[in-house]
């Protein structure tokens, strides 16, 4: 710390200020001081009068040195965000007047309170001054609510299509658990390193819970940064995220020496604080992999959107090499092409921050009067309010079709006990856009949901706990998906995925599955059976069914069959939806109609048998007299 060559400066010159208060304040004292000199003369003592001057003047140098030592370690450790009043530097001044005022009173013998007290109100009354001027009112409420440029859908309109062939099927906790277990199968890894922070990511449009690899050896993360030097780590672990049988796979030729809770030269937000980026919050460090599987950090840089004093502006993403045990920091704009692999450009904070503002703000109650606002502001009215939900399902990432990731926020009422979605507002994860669909209301969020799931019962599976729950469009429905799983000591083990309509909240619409398509194909089925009043809509369209069954065989609690001449679907059909489906046979000829959600499997909403295979006769029908 005290070697460190960076932010001497700004640390000599804050010091030199608190020398300089110090000096001011200690003058207060106007009566000269004596000294007595016993020493080597005995019994002959001498007075000396020591002047105000000379007081205020030593006490100055003691602020000085005081000072100085406080300064450096608020710059190395702390690392003030140089932005707000006074320039940016209300930190370092604050930390110059508090030993100045101390020390200055002490020399004083009290007599500079007067004094102490101005330079006191001065650093509380300019930065309230200021966040007043910026924050109170309606014209500025609008400003908050305008800056995450939001967007309103249609009514009709529905989030981003899901590609239902790429759900999330591992959850962390299971993450945790297979990290852990390749870590072990690498000599002595175990024993040198422990597995960071998983965070979940597309790699080539795959999705992996990528960590890197940590030093837990007291040598390396305490001896060698104290003395300057890095321990390295040689790479980092990925755990399939989408097939739960997949092999975690351990990528060790790296020399990676940054990470997030090092202390000294080895401390992630040091290296890039002290690089320059000081004017602005270092947010959202993530461990992420790029297509090529190289190893970098990311960090959203964000700086006050007005007055260098409040809101929340993404200045920048610093994106940190380190493959090699020279990192290199780059820094990128929101939205740039050479980032687009990047899963997290507006961080989830701030994404948290700009939905609770265009929820509370972003009416046109709060932003016609004064009045309004401030009934808004101290909690007296809540008219045309929203807040998004709380706990994890409160902000979701979720990957769509074309094959990039969105936050998916539901918002809802500020009642505590409401857990009904009143709206849902979907973020761009690269570039500050948002779009606020209105007509996905009328669902439940959160806790309700969770033991909605946990209380499904076939085959078990409410001896399970839920994971993992995530809202999805899938089929043209909104879906939420959750990992049903068994805790284990170091994580957890996969049970069973399960889905269910978000707005057909039921036990027994819940379907689930031990692998994906499993429970793909029961959720189809309740589609197709229109349970709950569901209707089909242009993602999912009613196509008509008319044909001669090529082959038809039990399949589960349903028939899987397939028509002659269609040999892009299979269907699926049920004795709920036809009562005489086990008497079906090769060569019947059936119409109905099927629930077509573009692929292979289709789930059959009705179905007639209009005409018997070759060698069978339909049972007669007896006319009523």
């Amino acid at each position: 710390m005290i070697f460190d060559s960076r932010f001497w400066g700004l640390a000599l010159l804050f010091a030199l200020i608190s020398a300089g208060l110090t000096y001011w304040l200690g003058l207060n004292n106007k009566q000269p001081a004596t000294s007595d000199d016993d020493g080597r003369r005995g019994r002959n003592e001498k007075k000396s009068k020591i002047t105000p001057q000379s007081a205020a003047m030593s006490a100055a140098i003691l602020a000085f040195v005081v000072d100085l030592l406080i300064q450096r370690i608020d710059f190395y450790y702390v690392q003030p965000t140089l932005t707000g009043s006074f320039f940016g530097y209300w930190t370092p001044l604050f930390l110059a007047i508090v030993p100045a005022v101390i020390i200055g009173n002490l020399v004083s013998g009290g007599k500079a309170i007067g004094r102490s007290v101005l330079m006191g109100l001065a650093l509380l009354i300019v930065p309230a001054v200021q966040t007043m001027f910026e924050t109170v009112g309606p014209d500025n409420a609008k400003r908050f609510a305008d800056l995450p440029q939001v967007t309103v859908a249609s009514d009709k309109e529905t989030l981003p299509p899901t590609d239902e062939q790429h759900l999330i099927q591992v959850t962390p906790s299971m993450a945790a658990l297979k990290a852990k277990t390749v870590l072990s199968s690498k000599g002595n890894y175990s024993t040198l390193y422990a597995v960071g922070n998983l965070t979940l990511q597309a790699i080539k449009g795959h999705r992996y819970y990528a960590a890197p690899l940590v030093p837990t050896n007291s040598s390396d993360t305490t001896w060698t940064p104290l003395f300057g030097g890095r321990a390295t780590s040689p790479g980092y672990v990925l755990v399939d995220a989408e097939d739960k049988d997949a092999a975690p796979e351990l990528h060790d030729s790296f020399k990676i020496n940054l990470f997030e809770d090092m202390p000294f030269g080895m401390n992630l937000e040091r290296f890039v604080y002290q690089a320059g980026y000081d004017k602005g919050e270092l947010d959202n460090a993530t461990f992420e992999v790029d297509d090529n599987l190289q190893p970098h950090w990311t960090i959203t840089y964000v700086t006050p959107a007005f007055g260098n004093i409040t809101g929340k502006k993404v200045d920048k993403v610093l994106v940190i090499d380190v493959a090699t045990d020279q990192p290199v920091i780059h820094a990128y704009k929101p939205g740039d092409a050479a980032i687009k692999w990047v899963d997290r450009v507006i961080s989830a904070e701030v994404i948290k921050t700009y939905a609770k503002d265009w929820g509370v703000y972003g009416q046109a109650y709060s932003q016609a009067s004064f009045g309004n606002w401030l009934q808004i502001a101290l909690g007296m009215s809540k008219q045309d309010t929203m807040v998004p939900a709380e706990g994890d399902e409160g902000l979701m990432l979720s990957y769509t079709k074309d094959d990039h990731s969105v936050w998916v926020v539901p918002m809802t009422s500020q009642n505590s006990t409401d857990h009904g979605v009143i709206g849902v507002l979907v973020f761009e994860t690269d570039i500050n856009k948002a779009k606020f669909y209105p007509g996905l209301r009328g669902f439940n969020h959160g806790g309700s949901v969770s033991q909605t799931m946990f209380g499904a019962t076939a085959n078990n599976i409410n001896k399970y706990g839920v994971e993992n729950l995530e809202l999805y469009n899938i089929y043209g429905h909104l879906t939420w998906v959750a990992i049903y799983t068994r805790p284990q000591s170091l994580g957890s083990t996969f049970g069973a995925i399960g889905l269910m309509d978000a707005q057909n909240q039921e036990v027994s619409e819940v379907a689930y599955g031990q692998d994906l398509q499993s429970a793909l194909a029961d959720y189809v089925g309740k589609m197709g059976h229109g349970n709950g009043g569901r209707t089909a809509n242009g993602l999912n369209d009613t196509v008509a069914l008319d044909g001669t069954i090529w082959r038809i065989a039990p399949n589960g609690a349903t028939y899987r069959f397939q028509l002659v001449g269609d040999s892009k679907h299979y269907f699926d059909v049920s004795t709920q939806t036809y009562q005489g489906t086990p008497l079906l046979r090769d060569g019947d000829h059936v119409v109905g109609s099927f629930m077509d959600t573009h692929q292979a499997l289709a789930s059959v909403r009705d179905l007639k048998l209009v005409g018997n295979g070759p060698g069978t006769a339909a049972p007669k029908v007896e006319e009523k007299k």
